[in-house]
């Protein structure tokens, strides 16, 4: 594949890196600043450039690595206007998750269904065969080497514990527990709140910190289950401690390519199984390879990963839920809702309802008063018809619901729907 680079970060330079060794072209670099010899080591051929809107021809490249969530208002802002071209143009898009805030994630996920584009969210522990292990044990209920799963813990240990490390590593592993856990609909959180309140605001001068954040994630399974941030001692790893009727099992998850260890405690004997560590950036460059080049549906069973654009924005909702669940001390409750044209028109609508609602009854109050007082406007001859006037915004508002109409198409397939689940 012909590929460009649309920001920097440490797994996108990852990506390069792969792609390079697999035989991939990486031909334009965008917005990578002070990395950009680091870009030249991996990939001598690459051109560093700023005019990322040639992109948008489409015939540049193949396909494009977007790096993720970037620092500062000014490259958030550039980030969101990328995001939004690129996906308009059809571009296909390998982007390290999480790239961007929820509300132009659903933006762009809009944009997406309607010019039927590919995007594809990476998050590398997601692409560990032992996900899709725990997901089958999880399902097998009282078949499973556990029983049925009872509870589930995830410990995380960070170095860097600062808010927007959290908060990224949170939506990271909120991807990887979503085969496990279904759809998330609830998030409770609890830690320190923020401190110095202005006692004229109802809300935190300053946003809370996140160094012992730990949150109780609610999906569509009936066990609960809880993810929290843990100072990293030494040889100490990730942990997903799953709790059954019949036992626990421990997923051991080492950094970089080691290989994980999965051990089970059972009433019939300790077992330790070690799980050969692969490359999730190989396994995520040959599924967008597979949906950016191929024109018809790919077959389900050989992608490595079932995770979607809107599936990457629902987990950085999720995480995003976490200071006000902080803040109001109580569960934040997750809509899950579809988010569509057809939806948004009828927001639209709803809201101009209120409006002209508001102007009709503003109208109906100063008829009121001016016939009440007798003031000389009533002799006026087009204030007499003034309850005709009253129909105007009635009409307009009736005439608005006709858009729908006008407007309405048919809803393009999302990226599930290229996935033949037959082949």
């Amino acid at each position: 594949m012909r590929l460009a680079v649309v920001g920097i970060c440490d797994t996108s330079i990852e990506l390069v890196r792969c792609a390079v060794s697999s035989g991939h072209s990486i031909l334009f670099a965008y917005d990578v600043h002070a990395r950009g010899d680091q870009l030249r080591k991996l990939a001598p051929e690459v051109q560093l450039r700023s005019d990322w809107e040639g992109l948008l021809l489409g015939s540049l490249v193949d396909g494009a690595i977007v790096a993720g969530l970037p620092q500062g208002l000014e490259a958030s802002e550039m980030r969101a206007e990328q995001l939004r071209k690129l996906t308009q143009a059809a571009v296909p898009l390998l982007v390290v998750h999480p790239a961007c805030e929820t509300m132009l994630g659903f933006e762009v996920e809009m944009i997406r269904r309607d010019v039927e584009a590919v995007i594809v969210p990476f998050s590398p522990d997601a692409y560990h065969p032992a996900v899709a292990l725990l997901e089958t044990w999880q399902l097998a209920g009282e078949e499973s080497p556990l029983g049925a799963i009872e509870q589930l813990v995830f410990h995380r240990p960070l170095e860097d514990r600062s808010r927007s490390s959290v908060l990224v590593q949170l939506a990271r592993d909120l991807s990887l527990l979503r085969p496990i856990l279904g759809r998330i609909r609830a998030i409770s959180a609890t830690g320190p709140t923020a401190k110095h309140r202005d006692p004229y605001i109802s809300g935190p001068k300053t946003l809370p910190p996140l160094a012992n954040l730990h949150v109780h994630v609610t999906g569509e399974v009936p066990f609960p289950a809880r993810w929290s941030v843990e100072i990293p001692a030494t040889g100490d790893h990730s942990r997903v401690v799953l709790v059954g009727s019949r036992g626990r099992g421990v997923l051991t998850m080492p950094p970089a390519f080691a290989d994980w260890k999965l051990e089970l405690v059972t009433p019939a004997g300790n077992t330790a199984v070690d799980l050969p560590a692969i490359d999730p950036y190989q396994a995520v460059l040959a599924d967008f390879a597979k949906l950016a080049l191929s024109r018809e549906k790919v077959a389900a069973e050989t992608l490595t990963t079932g995770a979607t654009w809107l599936t990457a924005v629902r987990d950085v909702e999720a995480a995003s839920a976490v200071d006000r669940s902080i803040e109001r001390g109580r569960t934040i409750e997750l809509l899950n809702e579809e988010i569509n044209e057809e939806e948004s028109f009828k927001g639209v609508m709803a809201v101009g309802g209120c409006l002209l609602l508001m102007v009709a009854l503003g109208a109906v109050m100063l008829a009121t008063i001016v016939e009440g007082l007798q003031l000389p406007l009533r002799n006026w001859a087009v204030w007499r018809y003034w309850p005709a006037y009253l129909l105007v915004p009635i009409a307009i508002f009736l005439i608005l619901q006709l858009l729908q109409l006008v407007i309405k198409r048919q809803q393009p397939p999302s990226i599930a729907d290229m996935i033949d689940p037959k082949k």
